[in-house]
């Protein structure tokens, strides 16, 4: 996920999907808050082609600020086995 000002890359965030599920591997930022927007777009993103979970790996103060949340290991597992393995189209834009 790029976000750009103009030609410029200003931030963003990458990771892989599995299913119904996108794994965050790393966001940055060159210009303040261009790393949320990404993950904002991420979010819009993964609901319109309904994957269920995005896997922010750490916890951190920021992505708190997000909106994430810390959830049981045993939880995550079980979404895992939810959903890795759906059967999933390409993603589209909304």
């Amino acid at each position: 996920m790029e976000i750009r000002q103009g030609d410029v890359l200003v931030g963003g965030l990458y990771g892989v999907r599995l299913g119904g599920v996108f794994f965050g591997e790393s966001m940055f930022s060159r210009e303040r808050d261009a790393s949320k927007a990404a993950l904002a777009h991420l979010v819009v993103l993964c609901r319109h082609n309904h994957l269920a979970v995005i896997d922010c790996q750490l916890p951190s103060r920021h992505l708190a600020s997000l909106g994430t949340r810390t959830i049981p290991r045993n939880q995550f597992q079980a979404l895992l086995r939810e959903h890795v393995r759906a059967v999933t189209a390409p993603l589209v834009s909304p």
